[in-house]
């Protein structure tokens, strides 16, 4: 099956990371949360700045795929109106 291969921009280096997930098509699911281990970095040795980048590629997939939801607040936060 094919692995698809992504690209990560640090400082104008170009860094490649692959999902590591047992099965392949659970990246394509809308459902699927990336857990931090499933973030592979291709071609690095550095222990320290492979866990570096592994959290900053997890951390803006989060963010981009996954926004918190915003609380409602003052009146919209009640359900009811009595």
């Amino acid at each position: 099956m094919y692995i698809p291969t992504f690209a990560y921009d640090d400082n104008g280096k170009d860094i490649e990371w692959v999902w590591n997930v047992q099965p392949l098509d659970k990246i394509f699911w809308k459902t699927w949360k990336p857990k931090l281990n499933n973030v592979k970095i291709i071609g690095l040795t550095d222990k320290k700045e492979c866990a570096r980048l592994q959290k900053e590629i997890w951390e803006s997939v989060i963010e981009s795929e996954h926004p918190k939801k915003e609380k409602l607040t003052g009146m919209y936060k009640q359900r009811g109106y009595k």
